[in-house]
């Protein structure tokens, strides 16, 4: 499936020299960029672009354009830097609907005027926008206790190249009427429809917050202790494992005469809720920590070591980033197989083990970490420089369903010309 031949002229706006290079994909250049200003704008301009057989590229904030195989063609970027608009916002019903080029940054800091917050919070929240956020699936460090982008997405419009725009789910938290059009957007990477506008419910800020860091000489040691928390009423928000040599990334250097405890492994909890309910959190995870003979260090946490973790993932430079979802329980065998030369920071309440490889070792690593993951794993590409994306299958086996993936892709996107070849199984 792929995009046939163009007999005619690109649709969009000349592109200038510096554009191209910002608005490349995996060392591709597009020819004209398109910029709608609503859901309807968006739905003529790709109509427009079916028209002429013209590969898009869909663009947001950028932040997650490394994920996915290279593509097979690309000739206009599709940006969504113009619908940033809030369209409604009800504090009292928990709920607002977005343009989707919208920004996570600008989001919260809307909704924290009124004393909410949408609690996901995936990398760089300063360009990530929501449609960009739902088309990735990008969820951030809270999934284990506040669950993915499909728990707190309840609408979509979504503009396709037959120039209609669909509308599903709705504005209120128990509609679900549309459920199944609303889900296949989910992670799609664009690939069958511009995500253009997205409902979302929304929840009250915590009234308190904490960190707690605590170190440990086996990484087994400290997943369990998070997966235990993970278990109780009173879960963290968040809980990582991190190897020692990548925590310094996290934290501020120690002013003089103090200094921090160590080990080869740490484990992070970020703690939020009523005020009381943090204070018993955090006796209850002190308690587990010592049981498991380690300790909380003493010396103070800034919020910014979430900020630097949350990042951790989506690095800006060409490094490869391997994600593994497991099993709660497999955790320990997949980091068993990292090699030396490789970080690690893993998500014990969700199963998610994101691995940062050296370039050059990445194929014989991401072939170890599949045989590790085995059939009830995936192990994906989430970043790497075009090199490593041309040597490896990035998403790996397609899944049983994949069939019907294709004839869905194929009614959607008849011509092919949305992302083509850059999901799974080519699609």
């Amino acid at each position: 499936m792929g995009v046939k031949s163009r007999p005619q002229t690109l649709p969009g706006q000349a592109i200038t020299v510096d554009e191209q290079r910002r608005f490349s994909v995996d060392g591709l250049l597009p020819s004209t960029v398109m910029r709608p200003n609503d859901a309807d704008h968006a739905a003529r301009d790709l109509h427009a672009c079916d028209q002429v057989l013209a590969a898009v590229a869909v663009w947001g904030g950028g932040t997650q354009m490394r994920l996915g195989a290279p593509p097979r063609g690309y000739e206009v970027a599709f940006s969504t830097e113009r619908m940033t608009g809030l369209l409604e916002y009800e504090p009292a019903d928990l709920t607002c609907r977005v343009e989707a080029g919208m920004r996570l940054r600008d989001l919260q800091a809307t909704l924290r005027a009124q004393g909410q917050r949408l609690p996901l919070d995936p990398p760089h929240p300063e360009r990530a926008t929501v449609g960009g956020m739902v088309a990735a699936n990008s969820n951030g460090l809270t999934r284990g206790r506040y669950g993915t982008v499909r728990d707190w997405v309840i609408g979509i419009a979504v503009a396709y190249p037959s120039g209609k725009v669909a509308r599903a789910g709705g504005k209120v938290v128990k509609n679900v009427a549309g459920y199944d059009l609303m889900k296949l957007h989910i992670g799609a990477l664009g690939t069958l429809g511009v995500i253009a506008e997205v409902n979302l419910k929304v929840q009250a800020r915590p009234e308190a917050e904490a960190t707690l860091l605590s170190h440990f000489e086996a990484p087994g040691a400290a997943l369990e202790v998070g997966l235990q928390l993970a278990r109780q009423y009173l879960a963290p928000a968040a809980a990582v494992v991190v190897d020692g040599a990548s925590l310094p990334e996290f934290l501020p250097p120690p002013r003089t005469g103090e200094g921090r405890g160590g080990g080869r492994w740490s484990l992070a909890l970020k703690l939020d809720g009523y005020a009381r309910e943090v204070d018993a959190a955090r006796d209850l995870a002190i308690r587990f920590i010592r049981d498991a003979g380690s300790a909380v260090e003493e010396l103070e946490i800034p919020p910014a070591f979430w900020d630097a973790a949350r990042d951790w993932s989506a690095p800006a430079d060409e490094g490869v980033v391997l994600r593994a979802i497991v099993p709660l329980t497999s955790s320990q065998r997949l980091i068993a197989a990292v090699p030396p030369d490789a970080r690690v920071l893993a998500q014990p309440a969700s199963g998610v083990v994101d691995v940062r490889v050296p370039a050059p070792s990445a194929v014989e690593t991401l072939s170890r970490l599949r045989d590790a993951a085995g059939a009830e794993g995936q192990v994906v590409v989430a970043a790497a420089p075009v090199g490593v994306k041309q040597a490896v299958d990035v998403w790996g086996p397609p899944p049983p369903g994949f069939p019907i993936m294709r004839a869905l892709k194929q009614a959607l996107d008849p011509n092919g010309i949305l992302n083509p070849g850059r999901f799974v199984g080519g699609i």
